[in-house]
């Protein structure tokens, strides 16, 4: 029986350590002590698994990171725009 082609590509090898030590460290920090967290003076302080430390920290950085890829590439798409409306060369050769 042979491997399917999509196993072979790096890109899934890649993606699959990913995940996996993903899943790796958020179950081993699962079963930490919860965290103190003092987000604001003179209330108490919040008590977080560490876990979902993790996953909150991950899930803003990719929320993050596609609205940063979304803004940089919507400022570029005007400046094509506005580049590809410029008047035509001329034609005239400078002797």
């Amino acid at each position: 029986m042979t491997t399917p082609a999509f196993v072979k590509n790096p890109k899934f090898v890649g993606g699959a350590i990913v995940i996996l030590w993903v899943v790796y460290v958020v179950y081993w920090n699962h079963r930490l002590e919860p965290i103190s967290i003092q987000l604001f003076p003179l209330i108490k302080p919040a008590q977080l698994n560490v876990s979902s430390v993790i996953i909150g920290a991950a899930l803003f950085g990719c929320f993050a990171t596609l609205m940063i890829q979304f803004l940089w590439r919507r400022g570029r798409s005007k400046n094509g725009s506005a580049a590809s409306s410029a008047p035509a060369a001329s034609n005239k050769t400078v002797a």
